[in-house]
């Protein structure tokens, strides 16, 4: 996959948003976060539907209701009970019970495109 632009809403006007950049987006109310590889962190004027439809078929899987993660940087995956995963920076996120088997089709699909690149 290669870089994928979207242009989004913010406090400050539209910005221009590499998707490869993004490690995930977790919401709370009406406003969502972008927490970029970097670890800097923006503010959208977006619902975290609104970004996951922006997003779609780019590698990012919505966790539950507060996180969308670009599954690139997905390190390590809990797989007897997949009930979390652990992020390149540390960050643990949980998975819904219901949506595990989703979760291990969508990494296999992530990585495979990796190494066709």
């Amino acid at each position: 996959m290669g870089s994928y632009n979207i242009y989004v809403p913010t406090e400050k006007g539209k910005m221009k948003i590499e998707s490869n950049q993004i490690l995930y987006v977790e919401t709370s109310m009406q406003l969502s976060r972008v927490t970029f590889i970097n670890d800097e962190k923006l503010e959208l004027l977006l619902t975290i539907g609104e970004i996951e439809h922006l997003l779609y078929n780019q590698g990012f899987f919505r966790f539950n209701n507060k996180y969308l993660v670009n599954l690139k940087y997905v390190e390590v995956v809990f797989p007897s009970d997949a009930s979390k995963v652990v992020l390149e920076n540390g960050k643990e996120i949980f998975v819904n019970h219901n949506k595990r088997d989703e979760l291990f089709e969508s990494l296999k699909q992530v990585y495979e495109l990796h190494e066709l690149a």
